[in-house]
């Protein structure tokens, strides 16, 4: 080919043309001669006379080459070439556009194989038709062969090229790609020979028959290439609990001014003793981490949850407190991603299992920017340090590889700051609940595929508790109603007290941590009970105390704090239990009936606040009816002879010497006392009219000693009830009744404990 065919040649293919050479083989180019003369016969006129036909047919100079669509200059090796792809990774496919041209006038099949350089295990390189020339493989049949036709130079059209792409898919194996690996390839177009040794009657495609070393542009092989050299990027992420990066940045990879956006690490309580000191009212230790971040859309609730992070196995672990209601709870975590790849890099962020695949058990809403999993109620989001707007998919001008995830850029060297917003249930605060484990990875989007270059756990241990009477298995009976009934004139007899012959109530209980952290409890409890004699209410105290029976610390021990019968119990760890004893001594003198006792536990680092209501201490019956009669006489002195327990009023006597003359009256104090803790109903006393004598009066007395002139019956030996007194004169051996009618039903009335009723009773000495 000459200097100037060359030229326009390389031109043409820069125009994206192939330039045939020449008449397209096979043609027939026919030529017959002719003579004119004059004729002899006239002159005037020209004669034609015509020879035979002359056939000669084209042959084939066949010519072909392998070039870049986009018009550079082929010829090169893989250090030469212009054409370089950067910051490739394991998996991904480079895609270079070629056009393979027909340069001679006959059409060819051109072989395409690929020439390598530095290619590893596991590489591919494959060629695809790409008709359209949008630099895109137009389906997935890989290629061994194109046929290319001959130009037609009587067309405008250009007939003599076929565009093809190359797609060299890198290994997947990390461990064979380096970000020090280049890769190269290049087409290599080769041409099978069918010419015959007669060119006419054998023309084939102009290349002699069996021959395939006919190379582009008949160079020697591999001396026409165009390579593209590929620069492997290996991503370098640390997706790391949060820290105090140097460099951070938002997601946008816009460097982050405010510091406070950056949770500093600082000291916190979290509750870490798996065996606690007794009376620990707060069983934590101080450890270095952060509480939750502020972010512009609010504070996540429970506000304030210490989250301590352990750089070592990539994980942070949140204690948060218990709430008061069943809503969802957040936690907000902090995490730090940085690059140190050397270059800039576009990552998107995304649940993963252990393997570093997509965790699928999430659905993600694009729109929402929020990854849910329907079977634990979990929630994902990762929000904007700066904005505390969710990230979302994003794509960049200069990057445009598409995201599928929530997608941040981070410069190399920096660090990007993002948070985790970690939404779970809270049905209640009493079952078991398990830890919230959320394992994170950040894809860098250089790569193919979408697996985890990096990952980091955010982990949630919540709180739990229950609080009630003791069964034989892990856990309590709040619906069961435990009920203890004591004597109240009996003895105080401590955690072994038996039921009904003492004066002491006592409940076993039962705290269970079904939490994820160790926890102390406030225990607290108290009784409302009646005093008998007086009708006043007193509140007494439960007391606490440990399985071995010694009383469980006091949370003050001022006798005059309100703190004082709040008693502690010993650090509980995650799924055991703490037994104790609620223990009440009922005073002397409680009225009979049943009382409920209250009980609450509150958990000193969760918070959790818990109650039993339904335990009963049954006051039961007991006690006498004393009764006392005393005699009329002058000078004794109130409450100097008593009988039967009863005191004797003023100038009266039990057992003194009295005298009396016919006609004289006797005058008796009868006094009837309640002895038992409960009202004792149809009270009445009674007396016989003595012999010798006849019956004269009989009245209630008050306080004071006088007569109850109203609300008084009275019955005379068998007869009826009736609020008429007995007339002076009954026989002796006659029974006189006496009682107080309230309510003028005439039924005696009820005595209530403790109390007395006096009557006056006077006789006539015959």
């Amino acid at each position: 080919m000459n200097k100037t065919r060359l030229i326009a040649l390389m031109a043409a293919l820069a125009a994206g043309t192939a330039s045939a050479a020449g008449t397209v083989a096979g043609t027939a180019i026919e030529n017959t001669a002719t003579a004119s003369f004059q004729d002899p016969a006239n002159t005037s006129s020209t004669l034609t006379s015509t020879s035979n036909k002359v056939t000669t047919t084209v042959l084939p100079l066949p010519g072909f080459d392998v070039v870049y669509s986009d018009g550079t200059a082929d010829g090169n090796t893989i250090s030469t070439t212009p054409i370089v792809t950067t910051g490739a990774v394991p998996g991904q496919k480079i895609t270079t556009a070629y056009s393979v041209l027909n340069t001679g006038n006959i059409e060819l099949t051109v072989n395409l194989t690929a020439a390598t350089t530095n290619a590893a295990p596991g590489q591919t390189v494959q060629y695809f038709i790409d008709a359209n020339g949008d630099g895109v493989a137009d389906n997935t049949t890989a290629l061994t062969s194109v046929t290319v036709p001959v130009d037609d130079p009587a067309t405008s059209a250009d007939e003599g090229v076929v565009r093809i792409v190359q797609v060299v898919t890198l290994p997947t194996d990390p461990a064979q790609i380096t970000p020090t690996s280049v890769f190269g390839a290049s087409p290599r177009g080769a041409v099978t020979g069918t010419a015959g040794s007669d060119p006419l009657a054998q023309p084939g495609n102009g290349y002699a028959s069996g021959t395939t070393n006919n190379y582009e542009n008949g160079k020697a092989l591999d001396t026409d290439l165009q390579y593209v050299r590929i620069t492997v990027f290996a991503p370098s992420l640390d997706n790391n609990p949060n820290t105090s990066p140097s460099t951070p940045v938002d997601s946008k990879g816009t460097p982050i001014t405010n510091p406070a956006l950056v949770p500093p690490s600082q000291t916190v309580q979290i509750p870490t003793e798996v065996t606690g000191k007794t009376g620990d009212a707060d069983p934590t230790v101080p450890a270095t981490g952060y509480l939750n971040p502020t972010v512009p859309t609010g504070d996540p609730t429970p506000t304030g949850t210490p989250i301590v992070a352990n750089v070592a196995t990539d994980n942070q672990i949140a204690y948060p407190k218990a709430d008061a209601n069943n809503l969802n709870d957040v936690v907000v975590f902090t995490n730090n991603l940085t690059n140190t790849s050397g270059t800039t890099d576009r990552v998107q962020l995304f649940p993963v299992l252990a393997d570093g695949t997509v965790d699928t058990a999430y659905v993600y809403n694009a729109t929402a920017g929020t990854f849910t999993n329907s079977a634990t109620g979990v929630i994902i989001r990762f929000l904007d340090p700066v904005t505390g707007s969710p990230i979302l998919v994003s794509s960049s001008p200069s990057d445009p590889t598409v995201a599928q995830y929530p997608t941040v850029t981070v410069p190399s060297g920096s660090t990007a700051v993002y948070r985790t917003e970690v939404t779970y249930p809270d049905p209640n605060d009493s079952d078991p609940i398990a830890a919230v484990v959320v394992k994170l990875g950040a894809d860098s989007l250089k790569d193919a595929g979408i697996v985890s270059d990096s990952s980091t756990t955010n982990t949630i241990y919540a709180p739990a508790a229950q609080f009630g009477d003791e069964t034989s298995l892990l856990g309590t009976s709040s619906a069961t109603v435990v009920t203890q009934t004591v004597n109240p004139n009996g003895t105080f007899s401590g955690v072994s007290s038996p039921d009904l012959s003492d004066s002491t109530a006592v409940f076993r209980m039962d705290i269970v941590n079904n939490g994820q952290y160790n926890d102390s409890f406030t225990l607290s409890g108290s009784v409302i009970l009646t005093v008998a004699a007086t009708s006043a209410t007193i509140t007494v105290p439960v007391l606490y105390y440990a399985p071995d029976g010694s009383l469980l610390p006091r949370l003050s021990t001022d006798p005059q704090s309100p703190d004082y019968n709040k008693f502690i119990t010993p650090v509980t760890a995650p799924g055991t239990e703490y037994k104790a004893y609620g223990l009440v001594d009922v005073p002397t003198g409680t009225r009979t009936g049943d009382y409920t006792v209250s009980q609450y536990a509150a958990g000193n680092y969760s918070t959790i606040s818990m109650s039993d209501l339904n335990d009963v201490i049954r006051v039961s019956p007991n006690g006498n009816v004393a009764v006392a009669k005393f005699v009329f006489k002058s000078g004794v002195t109130a409450d100097s002879n008593p009988v039967n327990g009863v005191n004797n009023p003023a100038n009266f006597t039990s057992t003194g010497a009295t005298g009396a003359r016919p006609g004289d009256d006797i005058r008796y104090r009868i006094i009837g006392k309640n002895n038992y803790n409960t009202g004792i109903s149809g009270f009445f006393l009674s007396d016989a009219v003595p012999a010798n004598t006849t019956f004269k009066s009989i009245a209630l007395l008050d306080s004071a000693g006088n007569a109850i002139t109203s609300k008084v019956i009275y019955q005379v030996n068998s007869g009826g009830w009736s609020a008429t007194a007995p007339t002076a004169g009954l026989a002796s051996a006659t029974v006189i009744k006496i009682a107080l009618d309230n309510n003028s039903d005439l039924i005696p009335d009820i005595l209530p404990a403790s109390t007395t009723l006096t009557a006056e009773f006077i006789v006539t000495v015959k």
